[in-house]
């Protein structure tokens, strides 16, 4: 069978690079409208045409998606090369497509699950070849699996375990992983980067790439310009470079002190955060969901005698149901909205803890030793979306609410906030007071 494939340069130079054997891991995109999944379902196809018996791995966060994009463009692009149901099945309950020529394709939901952290689920499963399509939404437990299963038929045709992602600009691990070490010159020798912008694909509408050239900054910056900077704005009040450094900093002194910081969910929606710390070093973070009042005291109270913490020493955000539980394990009380400590100039105290545990980060102080990738993905995303507001009539340091949050992020910030609340103890030993500036935004 002769297929025709149809690819822009950019595309095709990336492909020239998936048919190598140097390297084993390729990342293309960079931005919206620049081929990658139509460039992804071409190699998977060539791929299964051209070694008989072979199996490739599609993956993506959620099955669903995963059928109206991506599984979509690998059937178009079938029609396309004159690949009709003669030459395939396509079985829509195991997920799986078989060729005549014994070659299949598997997709598979990517989505990080806490009950099954480590991706059993994916079982015995060996391939020859995997695609993962927007990567950036996947966690970094999901790219170390799926390169661990690509050992199928390798050795039989000689070929080069490789794994191909589709991204836009993300403030997560792949930023730390392939981006910074591209631009540093320190990419290791078996990973690519390929960077591709809408500019690059000729067979974009024009009113499509006017669309994106008008969409608001931040979106503009990162999916018409490819910037991995977009989120770098005047009003943040953390870094990424500073987040992702600080993981696994330090290892924690026997000497310090232990402490654990409690965001209880409000009104049973968001989840409920316990932050274990030792001094300024995070040794664990323990995510609840729709727990009772009694049930979340019961399980912190279990947590602070296995780490030995002093009640005294744990905060818990009393606002709403939290002080029930404050007062159940005789934690020390948060209150967001509560004047901040030696009168300084900020709105509130959760202000004035927020701006305290980002000079940490600066500083270099704060270590994140947990374990999760997803968790620390997700702090990541937290943190960065922390922004200040412009400052009132009384010069006041304000950060936006929770709700405000929520809307930047589509969830709560509810990790981030845990975190924050430890520095209450910081900033209760801080006895500066007057007019505060910050001076590293």
């Amino acid at each position: 069978m002769e297929i025709k494939l149809k690819l822009f340069k950019k595309q095709l130079e990336t492909f020239k690079i998936l048919l190598d054997n140097t390297h084993r891991e390729v990342l293309f995109g960079g931005s919206k409208g620049s081929g990658k999944s139509y460039l992804g379902s071409v190699w998977v196809l060539y791929m299964c045409v051209t070694y008989p018996g072979i199996r490739a791995l599609i993956g993506r966060t959620v099955l669903t998606q995963l059928r109206v994009t991506t599984i979509k463009t690998l059937l178009d692009l079938f029609q396309e090369c004159g690949i009709n149901q003669e030459h395939y099945t396509y079985n829509q309950q195991s997920n799986e497509i078989k060729f005549w020529n014994g070659s299949e394709i598997v997709f598979r939901d990517l989505q990080y699950n806490p009950s099954d952290p480590f991706y059993n689920s994916l079982g015995g499963l060996e391939c020859t070849i995997a695609f993962i399509d927007e990567v950036a939404q996947v966690s970094r437990e999901a790219y170390d699996i799926v390169r661990s299963l690509l050992r199928y038929k390798i050795t039989e045709y000689k070929l080069t375990p490789k794994l191909f992602m589709s991204c836009n600009p993300s403030q997560n691990w792949l930023k730390q992983e392939f981006y910074i070490p591209y631009t540093q010159g320190t990419l290791e020798s078996h990973k690519v980067f390929v960077p591709a912008l809408p500019s690059d694909n000729p067979n974009l509408a024009p009113e499509y790439l006017e669309i994106l050239r008008t969409l608001p900054t931040k979106q503009k910056k990162r999916l018409y310009d490819g910037d991995w900077n977009y989120d770098s704005e005047s009003d943040s009040l953390f870094e990424f470079d500073d987040i992702i450094s600080s993981v696994f900093r330090t290892v924690p002194k026997p000497e310090d002190k232990r402490y654990a910081s409690i965001d209880v969910a409000r009104f049973g929606s968001d989840r409920s955060v316990v932050v274990i710390w030792s001094g300024l070093v995070v040794l664990e973070v323990f995510i609840y969901s729709k727990l009772s009042t009694t049930q979340l005291s019961s399980e912190i109270q279990e947590l602070i005698s296995k780490y030995g913490i002093h009640p005294s020493n744990c905060v818990v955000d009393t606002d709403g149901v939290g002080g029930g539980v404050g007062d159940i394990i005789r934690a020390t009380n948060f209150v967001n909205n509560s004047s901040p400590l030696h009168k300084q100039n900020f709105s509130n105290l959760k202000s004035q803890c927020y701006v305290k545990l980002a000079e940490l980060f600066k500083e270099g102080k704060i270590s994140l030793n947990i374990l999760d990738p997803s968790t620390v993905d997700d702090l990541t995303q937290e943190l960065l979306s922390v922004r200040l507001k412009d400052t009132d009539k009384d010069n006041k340091v304000a950060v936006h609410s929770k709700d405000e949050m929520k809307k930047i992020l589509g969830k709560s910030p509810d990790i981030s906030d845990a975190l924050m609340m430890r520095m209450l103890f910081e900033v209760k030993n801080h006895k500066s007071t007057g007019k505060y500036s910050i001076s590293f935004i």
